[in-house]
C-alpha cells in the first residue's frame, strides 16, 4: 500500500467497525460523579408524619420468606405473598430484576398498585419453574419511597440428608459374661431415599475385615487391620448396611458382648450414598466390662451438714452381679462404735440382687473429741468395710459428714430508736449473721403494731455465713392526753436450722416520745402512679402549734436520683402561722451507678449556680484578671511613651530557639514515645480499678445511705417495667433564738411510681391561644390505651374558675383502644389561664398542659389623640371628614358609635354629624375607615359630638370628639380656642340652649358676623406668663371649586400703641385654610421706688384698646355685604399709678 493511501479502519473479529470514544475531561468527570451522586441521593426521601420520623422496612411480606421446598425440574410452582405498608402514609414499591442467573425460572404476577396507604396489601404471585437441579437462594430486591428492601427466596431441590440423633453410644457398665443392646438412630430430613453403610473410622468395610482376617492371615505385605479393631469388632453385634428412607428414622439395634475386663472404646464411620448432603458422620461405641459381684451403690456416703447432739440416718446399698447368694459382714472402726451403728451388720444378699443396710450417725458433742483423727476442718470421714463370704478383695466404702453449730448471731442485741416526735417514725438496720454451716430461716411473729419490717421476705432465709441487713421501722401512736412517754418492748424472733433445729431469741427495743412543735398535713406522702415524662405537684401543709418562731429547712437527694423539687426549702414560721411548702415530681427512670454520685457531684460543685463558694471564687478571679489588664494597659502605654528605642531594645533581648541535633531528636521522640506508653498502660489501670469498682458496688446499699429504696418489676426492656421508689426526706428545725447545734430533724415519707408509657395522649400542650372573655372554644383530645388491660378512665377535678372543662364523660377504653375528649376553654377575665389536666386510671396516669389566654376586645382610634375638626362650612353646604378604626385584637369584633354628648342641634331634627357606617364587624388585624358628615342647617359654632366607639367587654373605652363651625359666608372670625385633649362628658354635657331661645336671639347673633362684631380680648390680671390672647380667621371650603374666592383680612393698629402688639396684620386665606393672629400685651417696666413699697404693690388700672379688624373676599350669599369691619378690645392690668 503507498504512503498516499488512507488507512484503514480499525475492525473487531466481526467485522465491524471500531468506534474509539472521547475520553472524559477531568471537569467531565466531575461533573458526571456529581449528577450520579445527585441521581443516587433523590432516588430515596424522609417520611415524616405529625414530627415523626419513619425508620426501618416500608413494607412487609407475608409469608415473610418465599420457600420452594422440594421442587421438581420442570414443574411449576406458584405461591401468592402478600406485600404490606407498614410505613405512617402513602407509600410505593417497585421491585427490581433478579439476579441475571436465575432471572428466567421466576416469574412475578401482579398489578402496580401505586401509591398504598398504609396498612394496605398488594397481592403479588410468584411463579417458579426450575430447569436445573440446583438450590436457589437469592434476595429479591424491592425499593420503596423510604428506601431500599429485600424478600427472601429459597428453592431446594430433593436430597438426602442424613443427621445421627446419638453419635456417642455408651453402654456403661456392664459384666463380663452378660450383654446390653442400645439403639443407633437415624433420622433423614430430606425425601430421597439412600444406603446407609458403616465402616471403620478410615473408611475400611467392616466386611472386608472379617473376611480377610482367615485367608490373608499370612500375608504380611498387606496387613488385613491396619487400625486394630477386629478384637473389637467381635464384642459387636450389628447389621453393616441399611437403606434409609425419605422422611424416615432408621432404628439400628447394637448388641455389646464383652470379651474382656476393661473400657470398650471403638470409633466408626457412617457412609451415605448421597454424599454431597449427607457427608460421613464418626460414631463412637462405648462400654466398660466389670468383674466384681458385690459392690456398694456409692464410694462415698455424704451426710452433708449435720448439727452436733442430733441423730441422723441413711441407707447404704449393696448388690450383687453374680448369680449366687453371699455372705456379707461390715467392718467399723473401734472409735465409731458408740456413734456409728448398722442395721444389720450380718447378712446374706441373693444373687442379681441387692441388699439395703441401714446406718444410725448420733452426732453427739464428744464425737470431735473421741474420733479426732477422723476429723479435718470440722469435717469427719470415717471408712469402714463390707466383707463378702467368697470375695477376698472387701467392699470400701466411706461416710462424711460436716458438722456445725445451729448459732444465728443478731446485731445490735437492743433496739434503741431514740427520741421521737408524735407521728413522727424511726428507722434502726439490725444485721442477722448466720455462722452455721446451715441454712437457717427467721421470722419476727408477732409483730406489734408499731413495729414493720421493709423486707417482703417472710420467713427469711439466711445462707450459710451470710450476713443480711434490714431495717426495723418504730412508728408511733398518738395518744390521747399524754405528750411525753417511753414506750418499751420485745421482738421475738423464731429461728429454724435446717429442717430439725427450732429456738426462739427475744430483742429488746425501746423509744421516748414526745409532741412535736410542728404540725404537717402528712409524714407519708404517696404520689399516684406517674408514666415516664410526666409531673405531678401537691402541697404541703406545716403548722406552727408552739409559742415561738421556727426555722425549717429540707434536704433532698440529688435531682437526677429522686426527680422530686421542693419549695421553698427553708423557711422561717412564725407562730400558729400555716405555711405550704410546694412539692414537685418530674417521672423519669433513675438509676444509681457506681459513678453516679461522683459525677453529680463534680458536676454541682463546678457549676457556679449551685456552688455558692465556686460563684465567689470565679467573682474574685473576674476581678483580679480585671486588674491585671488595667496594670497591664497602663505599663504598655508607660512602654510607648518611652519611643521605639525601648521596643528594637526589647527584640534584640529575645533568644531565637536552639537547633537540636539528630541524637537529640531521637532522645525527645523516644521519651515522647516512652511518655505515651505510660500514659496507655495508667489509663488501662485506671480502666481496670473502675471495672473492679463497678463489680463491687452496691446500689442498694448506697441507696440506702441516700435514704432511698428501690424496688423493680420486671426488665427495663418490657413494657410492664416500673420502679418504686420510697424516700426519707429529713426536715431540720429549731427555734430561731437557739444555736445551731440545738436543731431536731422530723422525717417524710415520699413514694413514687414510674412506669412506662401505657396511656399516650395526642397532645400534651393544648394550647387555646387568645379567646375573648365569655367566648365559648373546644379542641379534641385523644387518649391511647396501649396496655393488654381495660383503661377506666378517671381524672382530678379541675378548679371551678380555671376556665377549662370537659365536655363528654370519661369512659373505659379497651385494651389497644382510644377515647376522644372535648376539652372546652371559656375565660371569664382577661388573663393567662394554665392547668394541668391529669388523667389516670388504676395503672397508669397522664398529664397535658392546659393553657389559654382571656382577652378584651380592643381597638385603635386614628387619629390617636381622638380629635376631629370639620373646620367651617357655609350654611347650606355639608364637608367630610375620615377617621380609621383598627382592631388590634387576634379575632372579629363588632363596634357600634354611640353619642355621649352633643352641641347645638340642626332645627330640623336631622342629624349634625352622621357617621357611616354607624355600626360594623373588623376582622382581626384589620382596620375599617369611617366617614363623617358635616351638614348643619343653621348659623352655630358650637357644633360637636363625643362618640364612643363601643365594643362589649373592651378593654378600654375609646372616643372621638368631633367639632365643626357654620356660617353665612364663606370668611369667618372666632376666638382661638383649641382641643388639645377630648374633654369630658361632665365638661361639655351642659345645656346650650333652651326653648324659646331662637325667639330671644338670632343664630348670626350668637357667632361674630355684622350682627354681633365686638370681639373682647381680656388678659389675665398680673400674669406675665400669660401676656397672649389669639383669634382664628378662616375661610370655608365649598362643594363648588369654582365658586372659592380668597379672603382677605388686615388688622389696623394706633400708631400711638405701645402695650399691645400683632404678629400677623395683614393677609390672604386660601378656601379650607385658617390663620391664628397672636396679640401679645406688653406692660410697662415699674417704678423701682414704688415697686419698693409695699402698700402700693398690686395696685394700678386696666387698660383697653380698641383694634379695627377688616375682613373682605370669599364667596357672599345674595344680599351680603363684602366688607365686614370687626371692633377688638383688648383689656389688660397695668401694675402702677
Amino acid at each position: 500500500m503507498s504512503d498516499q493511501e488512507e488507512e484503514s479502519p480499525r475492525q473487531d473479529e466481526f467485522g465491524q467497525r471500531i468506534i474509539k470514544l472521547k475520553e472524559l475531561t477531568p471537569l467531565e468527570k466531575e461533573y458526571f460523579e456529581k449528577a450520579r451522586q445527585r441521581h443516587k441521593e433523590n432516588i430515596y426521601k424522609d417520611q415524616i408524619v405529625q414530627g415523626r420520623k419513619f425508620e426501618g422496612v416500608a413494607f412487609i411480606s407475608k409469608p415473610a420468606e418465599i420457600i420452594f421446598k422440594d421442587f421438581d425440574v420442570g414443574k411449576p410452582h406458584t405461591i401468592i405473598m402478600q406485600l404490606t405498608n407498614v410505613s405512617y402514609t402513602f407509600n410505593s414499591f417497585k421491585i427490581l430484576p433478579l439476579p441475571e442467573a436465575v432471572r428466567d425460572f421466576f416469574e412475578l404476577i401482579y398489578t402496580p398498585p401505586g401509591r398504598v396507604s398504609a396498612g394496605m396489601s398488594c397481592p403479588i404471585t410468584v411463579r417458579f419453574t426450575p430447569q436445573l437441579n440446583d438450590d436457589i437462594d437469592v434476595q429479591l430486591q424491592c425499593q420503596a419511597e423510604t428506601g431500599p428492601f429485600q424478600i427472601h427466596i429459597l428453592c431446594t431441590s430433593k436430597k438426602a440428608i442424613a443427621k445421627v440423633e446419638q453419635p456417642v453410644i455408651d453402654f456403661g457398665k456392664v459384666i463380663l459374661g452378660e450383654d446390653s443392646t442400645l439403639i443407633l438412630k437415624i433420622q433423614n430430613l430430606g425425601a430421597l431415599d439412600t444406603d446407609v453403610i458403616i465402616r471403620s473410622a478410615k473408611g475400611i468395610d467392616l466386611q472386608t475385615i472379617a473376611t480377610e482376617s482367615v485367608s490373608q492371615k499370612s500375608n504380611r505385605d498387606r496387613p488385613f487391620d491396619e487400625e486394630g479393631i477386629l478384637p473389637y469388632l467381635k464384642q459387636l453385634k450389628f447389621q453393616r448396611q441399611h437403606i434409609l428412607q425419605g422422611y424416615s428414622m432408621l432404628k439400628i439395634p447394637i448388641q455389646y458382648i464383652p470379651a474382656e475386663v476393661g473400657p470398650f472404646s471403638l470409633p466408626l464411620t457412617l457412609y451415605y450414598e448421597n454424599f454431597l448432603h449427607s457427608p460421613p458422620c464418626q460414631i463412637e461405641i462405648r462400654g466398660y466390662c466389670t468383674e466384681v459381684p458385690i459392690y456398694v451403690e456409692k464410694q462415698i456416703y455424704n451426710f452433708q451438714i449435720c448439727l452436733f447432739n442430733h441423730i441422723y440416718r441413711e441407707k447404704i446399698v449393696f448388690f450383687n452381679r453374680s448369680q449366687n447368694a453371699m455372705k456379707i459382714q461390715i467392718q467399723t472402726p473401734k472409735e465409731t462404735k458408740d456413734f456409728f451403728e448398722f442395721n444389720p451388720k450380718l447378712g446374706y444378699i441373693q444373687g442379681n440382687s441387692k441388699f439395703e443396710i441401714w446406718v444410725k450417725f448420733n452426732a453427739e458433742r464428744q464425737l470431735q473429741t473421741i474420733c479426732q483423727r477422723f476429723f479435718k476442718d470440722n469435717v469427719i470421714d470415717v471408712p469402714f468395710k463390707l466383707i463378702g463370704a467368697d470375695q477376698k478383695m472387701p467392699v470400701p466404702f466411706n461416710i462424711v459428714a460436716q458438722m456445725t453449730m445451729a448459732t444465728l448471731q443478731i446485731t445490735p442485741a437492743r433496739l434503741d430508736f431514740g427520741k421521737l416526735f408524735d407521728g413522727q417514725g424511726a428507722k434502726r438496720a439490725i444485721t442477722f449473721e448466720n455462722l452455721s454451716d446451715l441454712p437457717q430461716e427467721l421470722a419476727i411473729y408477732p409483730l406489734p403494731k408499731e413495729i414493720s419490717i421493709t423486707t417482703d421476705l417472710v420467713p427469711l432465709r439466711l445462707l450459710p455465713k451470710q450476713k443480711f441487713t434490714t431495717d426495723i421501722i418504730y412508728r408511733t401512736q398518738k395518744v390521747i392526753g399524754i405528750s411525753d412517754r417511753q414506750d418499751e418492748g420485745i421482738l421475738k424472733c423464731k429461728i429454724v436450722s435446717g429442717t430439725i433445729s427450732t429456738k426462739e431469741i427475744r430483742i429488746p427495743y425501746t423509744c421516748e416520745i414526745s409532741k412535736c412543735p410542728l404540725e404537717f398535713s402528712g409524714i407519708k406522702f404517696d404520689i399516684p402512679v406517674q408514666q415516664i415524662e410526666e409531673k405531678y405537684s401537691t402541697t404541703i401543709d406545716i403548722k406552727n402549734i408552739s409559742q415561738r418562731d421556727i426555722i425549717i429547712e429540707f434536704f433532698l437527694p440529688f435531682y437526677e436520683l429522686c426527680g422530686l423539687k421542693m419549695a421553698p426549702m427553708v423557711q422561717q414560721i412564725q407562730r400558729d402561722q400555716l405555711i405550704q411548702v410546694h412539692l414537685e415530681y418530674d417521672s423519669f427512670f433513675k438509676k444509681l451507678g457506681a459513678y453516679t454520685l461522683q459525677e453529680l457531684k463534680e458536676k454541682y460543685e463546678n457549676d457556679p449556680n449551685n456552688n455558692f463558694e465556686l460563684r465567689l471564687k470565679i467573682r474574685y478571679e473576674e476581678e483580679e484578671r480585671k486588674k491585671r489588664e488595667q496594670e497591664e494597659l497602663k505599663k504598655e502605654e508607660e512602654m510607648a511613651a518611652k519611643g521605639k528605642g525601648a521596643k528594637k531594645e526589647v527584640k534584640k533581648d529575645q533568644k531565637k530557639p536552639e537547633k537540636l541535633t539528630k541524637a537529640q531528636q531521637q532522645q525527645q521522640e523516644e521519651e515522647e514515645r516512652r511518655q505515651a506508653e505510660l500514659e496507655k498502660l495508667k489509663q488501662e489501670e485506671e480502666r481496670l480499678k473502675r471495672e473492679e469498682f463497678e463489680k463491687q458496688f452496691d446500689s442498694a446499699k448506697e441507696l440506702r445511705n441516700l435514704g432511698g429504696i428501690l424496688v423493680e418489676f420486671n426488665k427495663p426492656e418490657d413494657l410492664n417495667y416500673s420502679q418504686h421508689y420510697s424516700w426519707l426526706i429529713p426536715c431540720y428545725f429549731k427555734y430561731t433564738d437557739m444555736p445551731d447545734n440545738a436543731k431536731q430533724v422530723i422525717y417524710l415519707q415520699i413514694s413514687t411510681v414510674t412506669v412506662q408509657k401505657s396511656l399516650l395522649l395526642s397532645k400534651t400542650i393544648i394550647d387555646f391561644g387568645e379567646v375573648a372573655v365569655g367566648i365559648r372554644q373546644t379542641k379534641e383530645l385523644t387518649v391511647f390505651n396501649q396496655t393488654p388491660f381495660k383503661a377506666e378512665l378517671k381524672m382530678q377535678m379541675l378548679p371551678i374558675s380555671c376556665g377549662f372543662t370537659i365536655l363528654n364523660a370519661l369512659r373505659t377504653i379497651e385494651p389497644s383502644n382510644k377515647k376522644s375528649l372535648i376539652v372546652q376553654f371559656q375565660p371569664t377575665e382577661d388573663q393567662p389561664f394554665e392547668e394541668t389536666l391529669q388523667l389516670y386510671c388504676d395503672h397508669a396516669a397522664v398529664s397535658a398542659k392546659l393553657k389559654g389566654i382571656g382577652v378584651r376586645p380592643e381597638v385603635k382610634v386614628v387619629p390617636e389623640n381622638g380629635l376631629i375638626s370639620v373646620g367651617g362650612v357655609v350654611l347650606g353646604e355639608y364637608t367630610e371628614r375620615t377617621f380609621k378604626i383598627t382592631n388590634v385584637s387576634n379575632f372579629p369584633i363588632k363596634f357600634q358609635l354611640i353619642s355621649k354628648a352633643r352641641g347645638v342641634q340642626n332645627s330640623c331634627g336631622t342629624e349634625v354629624f352622621q357617621f357611616i357606617p354607624q355600626e360594623a364587624i373588623v376582622n382581626a388585624q384589620q382596620e375599617i375607615t369611617c366617614k363623617v358628615i358635616f351638614k348643619p342647617d343653621r348659623v352655630s359654632d358650637k357644633f360637636y359630638d363625643l362618640i364612643s366607639v363601643y365594643v362589649p367587654n373592651q378593654k378600654s373605652e375609646k372616643r372621638v370628639f368631633i367639632w365643626g363651625y357654620c356660617y353665612n359666608r364663606q370668611a369667618y372670625v372666632n376666638v382661638y380656642q383649641p382641643y388639645n385633649l377630648i374633654p369630658q362628658i361632665n365638661e361639655i354635657n351642659k345645656k346650650i340652649e333652651f326653648p324659646f331661645d331662637q325667639l330671644k336671639l338670632k343664630d348670626e347673633e350668637k357667632v361674630y358676623t355684622y350682627l354681633n362684631n365686638k370681639i373682647m380680648l381680656e388678659f389675665e390680671k398680673l400674669k406675665e406668663e400669660d401676656n397672649s390672647r389669639k383669634i382664628v380667621i378662616g375661610s370655608c371650603k365649598l362643594l363648588d371649586p369654582k365658586m372659592e374666592k380668597p379672603v382677605n383680612y388686615e388688622v389696623i393698629l394706633s400708631k400711638d400703641e405701645k402695650y399691645f402688639v400683632c404678629d400677623n396684620q395683614k393677609g390672604a386665606i386660601q378656601p379650607g385654610n385658617e390663620v391664628v393672629i397672636t396679640f401679645t400685651f406688653k406692660p410697662p417696666q415699674p417704678d423701682q421706688f414704688i415697686a419698693s413699697i409695699e402698700a402700693l404693690k398690686k395696685i394700678g388700672q386696666w387698660k383697653e384698646t380698641k383694634i379695627e379688624l377688616k375682613i373682605s373676599g370669599g364667596f357672599l350669599k345674595p344680599g351680603v355685604q363684602d366688607n365686614l369691619s370687626y371692633e377688638l378690645i383688648l383689656k389688660a392690668f397695668i401694675n402702677q399709678i
